[in-house]
């Protein structure tokens, strides 16, 4: 029905600017025998308008043509091209023979050109590599186009408007997350791109964790030996500057290949931060109202390096190695003011937090792949470990202030934390794909066993006498952490006919979880978790393809969230982990639909979402003290639909645009039972738009609009945010480079208003950017990716969760 009245509303605009008629026909040989896969270009002034690809019996056809003189040219391997000038101002018919070709072929390969965009059984794939947006392009570049896709300038990803999206490259999980992703992705060139595939529905194979969907970015693959690279850098001016470089190596020679890639970026910003709280009246005899304002500046230092190899044993057996580096040294300056409202006279008091955080991740993959039989059989097998150490190291000044003239009165008190964290993981896993003797399905299956262990440690000191730090055993504590998981996992597909396709999956996972507190023991699970998988598809040459799908997930919350660290904003106000954090279930059902029309790539997504436990961060009072913790507050349930439009109008302009509507219902209780019962719909309207100055020269511009309306979830209004971009990119021959300027209007803003019993707060953050940045990129070499096996190895999940 939704199909149907937006076909009926583009038709009825058509036809009331221009008459449509349509032009097909049948292609045969000189034997007059059907020719199938041939390429027909319906020209007009020399300008590709159509194109259509004759099927098994030969027949074509172009529909809503408007009335005009075209040119229409077939072109088909070992046959000689052939142009058809006609006038079209009816339903026309032209048949066509093609001739062979005076020269000989040793060799016909025959490719069948996909379409842009392809509704397959368990993702939406965007076959950008059909596009000219890989051109000149970083794969960021690309996954901002992607439709139901929403990036925002921190690297934050969201599926139809489901956050904390996952990203693999081509099935194999990264490792980063948030802005150190971003960095990466905009440091690899998509002039290799195939395709972007959004999963929203994972299939059983995945792991299980991570419940807002998937982004699998898939590469073109060549064995061509000899040396290939690419080195990019790149500055960005905000309040301040950053800096950052990457060199990538591959190397493929004989039975061997050899890839490596060296990273290090200098990331600075200055966020903005202010809090408003409105204390109950049970505290009206003391505070009544505080604000705190912060002025922070940060700097990062985040070097990386990888090495890897590949042997080639056999032709049906590889084995490989690969070694991984990753840190992060954070120093920032957090600047807050503390206004305190009573009664009769306020106070003012400033804290000065000095933090250092950092971090280094080692991994180690060893992995052997073999072809099984001549039948396609073949298995893969990875052993991980991981070490990540990291040290969190904050000093706070507090100083109370003359409230009317701003004028130190004397020193408060001066504290400091130290949280370091320790976490190794061991893991191995095993993969076998068994394709049926019809070749029409393929039956997956495999398992995975892995083991941590987290040692987080939190001391609280107090400076006496200006010189002595004093350990306060009453907020200091030691958390231990074990877990082991377990799973198994088989998943079949199967395609009936060119009409129906099915799959269906099942993954088993066992968790034993335990941890101490102190020496004492305060959680302790052993828990089974089913998670089925089911899709089934119709696809019609008409009606277009439909897809219903419906899927199961977990999200176990982050290592760092389960440490019951603090990080204090004043004496008065901090942020807290929680060692009680529960594991959290997702379901979701989805009916999607897609249509490729002469006027453009129409996608609806329907879909219902339950997610069971959900982790949420919200504030409460301990007497006049603000604590921020995450906890499970309870369920949401969710109906959205998205509709994601596609078009090249003209040559030189490509369009995407993508609307969500959300209809939202989040239920539950926090700290002393306060209830939680909120509805809302939720709006995102989205849009890019390319356009080509000068294709000769290199030159294109894009446009990047997002703009996210108010809503209310979990006792939060979330206020309306607009995120803006403009690019103006260059390229010449190996070379590139792009300008940029985002957030001119400094709109992209993070508003919240809590409201919790009694207790009142009001959130404003502003992350620092509106920037210009420019970028230069080099690529030498032969310009296709080498095969390297970019695995999936057994601590990417470990991994996700050290964020």
């Amino acid at each position: 029905m939704i199909k149907l009245t937006f076909t009926v509303i583009f038709v009825l605009i058509l036809q009331l600017t221009f008459a449509q008629v349509s032009i097909n026909g049948k292609i045969t040989n000189d034997t007059q025998k059907p020719l199938q896969f041939v390429t027909v270009s319906l020209l007009q002034n020399n300008n590709k308008v159509s194109l259509a690809i004759s099927d098994s019996n030969g027949n074509y056809q172009f529909k809503k043509v408007v009335e005009g003189i075209y040119a229409l040219n077939y072109k088909f391997i070992a046959y000689k091209d052939t142009t058809v000038k006609v006038a079209v101002n009816a339903d026309t018919t032209i048949n066509v023979q093609l001739r062979r070709s005076s020269q000989l072929l040793s060799e016909v390969v025959i490719k069948a050109q996909k379409p842009v965009f392809e509704r397959q059984i368990d993702r939406f794939r965007f076959n950008v590599g059909q596009t000219d947006l890989v051109q000149g392009n970083n794969v960021w570049d690309i996954l901002e186009k992607t439709p139901l896709v929403q990036a925002t300038e921190d690297g934050a990803i969201a599926i139809s408007g489901n956050s904390g999206a996952v990203v693999y490259i081509n099935n194999k999980k990264k490792v980063l997350s948030g802005s150190a992703l971003k960095s990466y992705l905009s440091g690899l060139p998509s002039d290799n791109l195939e395709a972007i595939e959004v999963i929203t529905t994972p299939p059983s194979r995945y792991e299980a964790e991570g419940g807002a969907g998937i982004i699998n970015i898939v590469t073109k693959k060549n064995k061509e030996e000899g040396l290939i690279g690419s080195a990019s850098l790149s500055t960005r001016q905000t309040a301040v500057n950053s800096e950052a470089g990457s060199l990538y190596l591959n190397e493929r020679s004989g039975k061997w290949n050899l890839y490596s890639t060296v990273y290090m970026g200098n990331r600075s910003r200055k966020p903005l931060t202010n809090r408003d709280i409105l204390y109950p009246e049970s505290f009206a005899g003391a505070v009544m109202e505080r604000n705190i304002s912060s002025v922070n500046r940060y700097t990062e230092l985040y070097p990386g390096a990888s090495f890897g190899t590949d042997y080639q044993l056999s032709a049906n057996h590889v084995i490989g190695m690969l070694l991984d580096f990753s840190g992060n040294i954070h120093k920032e300056t957090r600047n807050a003011l503390t206004r305190d409202f009573y009664p009769v006279t306020d106070s003012l008091t400033q804290t000065v937090n000095q933090d250092q955080i950092n971090s280094q991740t080692y991994a180690l993959n060893m992995n052997y792949q073999g072809k099984l039989d001549a039948t396609g059989k073949i298995l893969s097998v990875d052993y991980d470990a991981l070490a990540y150490r990291s040290g969190n190291t904050s000093n706070s000044t507090n100083t109370e202030l003359n409230p009317f003239t701003g004028g130190t009165i004397n020193d408060l008190d001066i504290f400091r934390t130290t949280s370091p964290q320790h976490i190794n993981n061991q893991s191995i896993k095993a993969d076998i794909d068994w394709p049926l003797r019809d070749k029409k399905g393929t039956l997956s299956f495999g398992g995975k066993a892995s083991f941590s262990k987290i040692n987080n440690t939190f001391l609280f000191e107090n400076l006496a006498n200006g010189a002595i730090w004093i350990a306060d055993a009453h907020q200091s504590n030691q958390f231990l952490y074990q877990e082991n998981i377990n799973a198994l996992y088989g998943n079949f597909n199967y395609k009936l006919n060119t009409v129906w396709s099915y799959q269906v999956g099942l993954r088993l996972e066992n968790t034993i979880a335990k941890g101490w507190l102190e020496n004492n023991e305060v959680v302790s699970r052993n828990y089974t978790n089913l998670f089925p998988t089911a899709f089934l598809k119709l696809a019609t040459k008409t009606e277009g393809a439909y897809v219903l799908a419906v899927t199961s997930r977990i999200t176990r919350p982050g290592y760092w969230d389960l440490n019951p660290f603090r990080t204090y904003t004043t004496d008065k106000a901090y942020f807290a982990g929680n060692p009680l954090l529960k594991p959290v279930k997702y379901y979701r059902e989805e009916l999607s639909h897609s249509l490729n029309e002469q006027w453009g790539t129409l996608t609806f997504q329907l879909a219902g979402t339950q997610i069971i436990g959900e982790i949420y961060s919200l504030p409460y009072n301990l007497g006049d003290t603000i604590i921020n913790q995450k906890t499970n507050y309870g369920n949401r349930y969710s109906h959205s639909l998205t509709a994601s439009y596609n078009n090249q109008f003209k040559p030189w302009w490509r369009f995407s645009g993508t609307a969500l509507v959300n209809y939202v219902l989040t239920k539950g209780t926090y700290a002393n039972n306060i209830a939680i019962n909120n509805q809302t719909v939720a709006l995102t309207l989205s849009t890019n738009q390319t356009f080509t100055i000068s294709k000769k020269a290199g030159l294109t511009s894009t446009l990047i609009l997002n703009n996210s309306f108010p809503g209310t979830i979990v006792n939060t209004r979330i206020g309306n945010r607009l995120e803006t971009e403009i690019r103006l990119r260059k390229t010449t021959g190996p070379f590139g480079i792009s300008l940029s300027a985002q957030d001119w209007f400094k709109s992209n803003k993070d508003r919240f208003d809590y409201t919790l019993g009694a207790l009142h707060v009001k959130d404003s953050y502003y992350n620092d950017t509106r920037s210009i940045a420019l970028a230069l990129s080099y690529n030498f070499g032969k310009q296709s990716v080498k095969d390297k096996r970019d695995r999936d190895t057994g601590s990417q999940d470990v991994k996700g969760r050290l964020i």
